[in-house]
């Protein structure tokens, strides 16, 4: 901390401890709660390193339940049978802010996922292709770069691979096994589109050095690595592009600055902030088991439920019985208020 400057450390909060407690969902992601090793770079931190934002982030506003009981046979919820029960959300107040150790990951993390997704699918609307997830990666002698230098370099290089348009959202730190720490290695991931597709270089069985002369994707980028030595690597193909934006958010990098804001998603190419609008994405909840609406509810049944996401034993979605032992509903849906559980 004492290479940080006071605006910084202010905005910090590197206590494991205090961050467990305000939300137990750390200890689910190592990139989530591992120390960092920042010399050289206190301004920078993991996304949900800073203080909490307000006294409401995370209150919990009411449950959200799916009771289509007879859809949710032979399904599961985190690796519990669903079968026969309903399945259960909470429904909490969010601040939206990546430094925020409560929000970041089920706050700003969903919301910036929505709006990449709703974005995403206009440009599919538009002809553009299939989104695929790719990533870039910075070669060492960059790491000292100033990270708008960097994103210039990396936008480049994915332009020049034929990655003509998406977005790019920054990754200043992996992991270090050996040492269990988080140290500087800056890259990107992308979501967007590639001209001509990847499917012809995925079920290519051709090695490397087959590609130089080839004029897909793989060829370009082993042509593109030679000039800049940024390595730009195409992933599997994604269940969701919702779920890939989620993940790469929740784990990303920010600047800390009480005076400037930084923006860890940029839009480039064919995406452009001046091609096209963002499309408006229907915030709704669908059941993580069978796809159904979920209803707001009021629990009325007698079992403790941990509410505040630093609970021990907090879960964030479950699954729960229908009825008590008197066959009475453990969840009332709630018609005309906020739902207070």
């Amino acid at each position: 901390m004492k290479n940080l400057s006071a605006e910084v450390s202010l905005l910090m909060d590197r206590s494991f401890s205090r961050r467990l407690r305000l939300n137990s969902a750390i200890v689910e992601n190592k990139y989530w709660y591992l120390p960092v090793d920042d010399k050289g770079h206190e301004r920078f931190t993991p996304v949900g390193r800073g203080v909490q934002s307000s006294e409401v982030c995370g209150k919990h506003l009411s449950f959200m339940v799916c009771k289509n009981v007879e859809g949710h046979r032979g399904l599961s919820v985190g690796g519990v049978d669903a079968t026969g029960k309903v399945v259960v959300r909470h429904k909490h107040m969010w601040c939206h802010k990546a430094t925020c150790p409560v929000c970041f990951n089920r706050g700003w993390s969903v919301r910036g996922a929505q709006s990449i997704t709703g974005r995403l699918e206009e440009g599919v609307r538009r002809g553009y292709g299939k989104v695929e997830h790719v990533s870039v990666s910075v070669p060492p002698e960059d790491y000292g770069l100033p990270e708008k230098v960097l994103r210039k370099k990396a936008r480049l290089a994915l332009l020049d691979r034929g990655v003509n348009g998406g977005c790019m959202i920054f990754h200043g730190y992996r992991m270090n096994r050996s040492r269990g720490v988080l140290v500087w290695r800056p890259h990107y991931h992308a979501l967007g589109f590639i001209e001509g597709g990847f499917d012809r270089c995925r079920d290519c069985g051709h090695v490397r050095e087959d590609c130089a002369s080839c004029d897909g994707f793989k060829g370009r980028e082993v042509r593109g690595y030679e000039k800049d030595r940024y390595i730009v690597k195409v992933f599997k193909e994604r269940k969701t592009v919702f779920g890939t934006a989620w993940y790469q958010l929740n784990h990303s990098t920010v600047r800390v600055s009480a005076f400037s804001r930084f923006h860890c998603v940029t839009w480039f190419g064919v995406c452009a902030n001046r091609k096209y609008g963002s499309a408006k994405v229907e915030s709704e909840d669908v059941c993580p088991a069978c796809g159904d609406e979920m209803v707001r509810c009021a629990y009325v049944g007698k079992r403790f439920i941990p509410r505040n996401v630093g609970d021990l034993g907090y879960k964030a979605c479950f699954v729960d019985v229908e009825l008590d032992e008197f066959g009475q509903p453990n969840y009332v849906e709630v018609v005309g208020s906020r739902g207070y559980g």
